[in-house]
């Protein structure tokens, strides 16, 4: 068969496949959810194992150099797997220290507020019994009801209850399930991470052409090196905005500095959102102390966000990927309007690459053009 022949061939399966795909085109989409449903956990597994395996290459280089200056060198999987459970008890750690400075103020919290509203209960009491209100409009609406109808919607909104709070059992169990499959399959790609690399180097050599072959690895090489240099320029600058954030709260005299700037420091890994989550619970921490510092505290917490997105993070972290403060906030606009918190992560560093391979594209045609004239 020659190569036109295989060229209208495949035209015309493929035009046959989208005529039929867009007359079953609700069976498609429902398809189509299935296989994410399907390959949901894969891929929660996969992003997660890219975030792991940052800082665990990082200890892993560490510790083959320590044992290289000790005289000794263990077996490379030994390091992989010693880096990879320093990682988590790294992570382990950070969480549980947040956990052990955020709940003990929120009780607190709660029970000053619980104090309060006890205290002012005599004082709101007689306050409305000095207005000697008149309850007969009261009266009067109850005996207009029908109790009989009433019991009825009741009884209806019990078994539209009981159905939502099954759907919500059903979802949660879902949602954890896909989340330990998810933390499975990142433990094994993690620890994995070398054999599936030449796997995948020979399937891609396989069956793409060789220039095609050696672009992909080249594009998946450079987009590995710029998210691992995109997460640790993000570590940076989430500390900045940790310790920025408890200096300010200190210097305007609000409540929870420490907390407030440990809880960002967290949060604020996730790209401009994650500041914004932090904001919303130091907001409410202040607002249970003193109301009256709610609003000290969310304009302190505004204005220290808003320098740090504008003139800190682009630089930091777009130094950190070789990207210049203006394409840096382009691309996590982009990203978040179009994939959420995931787009504004993912999109960083890869706009560095696409930019990398731009600039290199160009310079091997101007030397084209050069040679040519």
């Amino acid at each position: 068969m020659d190569s036109n022949t295989k060229r209208s061939l495949l035209v015309t399966v493929v035009g046959v496949t989208l005529f039929v795909a867009l007359l079953r085109f609700s069976d498609v989409l429902a398809f189509a959810a299935r296989l994410v449903d399907l390959a949901l956990p894969i891929l929660a597994g996969g992003i997660l194992a890219l975030f792991i395996n940052v800082p665990m290459t990082g200890l892993e280089k560490r510790l083959k150099q320590l044992f290289r200056k000790a005289g000794k060198q263990p077996p490379d999987k030994t390091l992989r797997l010693l880096s990879f459970f320093i990682t988590l008890v790294g992570i382990v750690l950070v969480l549980v220290l947040a956990l052990t400075l955020l709940v003990p103020e929120l009780v607190k919290s709660f029970h000053s507020l619980y104090l309060q509203i006890e205290s002012n209960i005599p004082r709101w009491t007689a306050y409305l019994s000095a207005q000697d209100a008149d309850m007969g409009w009261l009266m009067h609406w109850l005996e207009g009801i029908n109790w009989e109808q009433l019991l009825h919607k009741a009884a209806d909104s019990i078994d539209k209850v009981l159905v939502n709070a099954v759907g919500a059992v059903s979802a949660t169990v879902n949602v954890i399930v896909t989340a330990s499959f998810a933390l499975i399959i990142s433990v094994y790609l993690s620890l994995g991470t070398e054999s599936l690399g030449r796997q995948a180097h020979t399937l891609v050599c396989a069956y793409l052409k060789p220039r095609h072959a050696a672009g992909l690895l080249r594009f998946c090489r450079l987009f590995r090196q710029s998210f691992a240099n995109f997460l640790t320029g993000q570590c940076s600058e989430a500390v900045i905005l940790g310790v920025l954030m408890a200096f300010a709260f200190s210097v305007f005299q609000l409540p929870y500095g420490s907390l407030v700037g440990m809880l960002t420091a967290i949060c604020a890994i996730i790209p401009y959102v994650g500041a914004l989550i932090s904001c919303v619970v130091s907001v409410v921490l202040v607002l249970l102390v003193d109301p009256m510092l709610a609003v000290r505290c969310l304009i302190v917490y505004l204005a220290v966000q808003f320098i740090e997105n504008q003139f800190i993070y682009p630089r930091v972290v777009g130094k950190s990927v070789g990207l210049s403060p203006l394409y840096t906030l382009i691309a996590a606009m982009i990203g978040g309007n179009l994939f959420g918190i995931l787009g504004i992560i993912f999109f960083i560093p890869l706009t560095a690459v696409v930019i990398e391979l731009v600039k290199e594209d160009a310079c091997r045609r101007l030397q084209a053009n050069g040679n040519q004239s």
